[in-house]
């Protein structure tokens, strides 16, 4: 998922689950997604752009959980 996080359909989803599916969550929801900023082009700041080091964090929280 490489939308950002604000105003993406990763937050509709969440707001759906949270508003009819919270009984069903073993953990909180955490979104995961690319920085509020324009897609950049070069290689090594689309590395930043990418939330991976962030998806890595938010597993390994969940994973404590």
């Amino acid at each position: 998922y490489e939308d950002t996080l604000s105003y993406g359909v990763g937050a509709e989803w969440s707001a759906f689950i949270s508003e009819n599916l919270f009984e069903y969550l073993d953990a909180p929801i955490v979104r995961v997604a690319s920085a509020d900023i324009p897609v950049p082009f070069a290689t090594s700041l689309e590395q930043e752009f990418l939330p991976w080091n962030r998806l890595k964090d938010a597993l390994e929280m969940l994973e404590r959980y």
